[in-house]
């Protein structure tokens, strides 16, 4: 399953020092992701590759299908996310505010895999309250069960007398 997953790699031997673009589409799959939720993924690498350091700065969206809070049905929504990385030498010091996370990137290393960051944002980018468009206008039911019956309805007696005691 490693090559398989291992989706959104960049092969640092293929870089050339200074500024380049990819786009990438991996599959679900390939980022180990519910392919019944995540569909057209998409992946912009933003790659400034000098003296042995890389910034990474990537966008990743997709068309999500998700379960609306209010109405329970399934409906598809656009998610995007945005995320930067620092890869630099062992014991280099780095001072960067524009970034998120830092990683080392030794003399050794063939690529940099970014599957996890990729999946990581777009699990991110998933909304914390998720609606369908228009169920906001759709009203919620508050009472269940058999409707209530009227006061002047006749009670069973053995409830007589805690009738008795809401009334006081």
């Amino acid at each position: 399953m490693g090559a398989e997953r291992s989706m959104v790699r960049i092969e640092l031997a293929a870089l050339r020092e200074g500024f380049q673009r990819l786009e990438l589409t991996p599959s679900a799959e390939a980022l180990d992701l519910d392919p019944q939720v995540f569909e057209d993924i998409r992946v912009e690498l933003q790659l400034t590759y000098e003296d042995g350091r890389l910034l990474v700065q990537l966008w990743a969206g997709a068309t999500a299908t998700l379960e609306c809070d209010r109405t329970l049905e399934l409906f598809k929504q656009s998610i995007e996310g945005a995320y930067s990385l620092f890869y630099a030498p062992p014991g280099a010091t780095v001072r960067r505010d524009d970034v998120e996370e830092f990683r080392e990137l030794r003399a050794s290393d063939r690529f940099v895999d970014l599957t996890d960051v990729v999946r990581d944002t777009l699990l991110l980018a998933i909304p914390m309250r998720k609606v369908k468009p228009g169920a906001e206008s759709i009203p919620i039911p508050t009472q269940f069960g058999a409707p209530a019956a009227p006061e002047d309805a006749p009670v069973d007696p053995r409830w007589e007398a805690l009738r008795k005691l809401r009334n006081l």
